[in-house]
């Protein structure tokens, strides 16, 4: 595991486009999926959210696996296993090292907004359901949920 770097961001971006197309699609419906999934595009905004986040990644063999974010304030941002490796326990694994970090930040209270898709893993390690949420993508209602776990 290591922090992602600026170097990182086209793999970040495809894992992204690729895990919301294909793994996402069992929740969302293809215009809701392909409009979330266009915001890889938004290349300024990623490389933001590397530069400003603690923004890990979790490689095998140089290619990245999943990849997960903490901001300033103890809101997980991102959390995203690559299509093939989903179920084989990298979000585990990114969401202990957040959770240390946050620790060492001294941050009590993690929050999300996690989609349909992630609610389970994160209802997994602790999380719960605060409220549900709808979420406009260029004019594309997504329902997510906002979620919170005490450290």
């Amino acid at each position: 595991m290591r922090l992602a770097t600026i170097n990182d961001l086209e793999q970040i971006t495809q894992l992204y486009r690729d895990t919301i197309l294909t793994v996402n699609l069992k929740d969302y419906s293809a215009e809701q999926t392909a409009v979330w999934a266009s915001r890889a595009d938004n290349t300024h905004a990623w490389a933001g959210k590397i530069s400003d986040q603690h923004f890990l990644l979790e490689e095998e063999g140089g290619v990245i696996t999943g990849f997960s974010s903490l901001t300033d304030g103890g809101h997980v941002d991102m959390l995203f296993v690559h299509k093939d490796h989903q179920g084989k326990g990298v979000a585990g694994k990114l969401l202990r090292e957040i959770e240390q970090e946050a620790g060492r930040r001294g941050i009590t209270r993690l929050t999300t907004d996690a989609s349909k898709t992630a609610r389970p893993v994160f209802e997994h390690f602790g999380f719960s359901v605060i409220t549900e949420q709808t979420v406009m993508v260029d004019g594309v209602a997504l329902n997510n949920f906002k979620m919170a776990r005490s450290l």
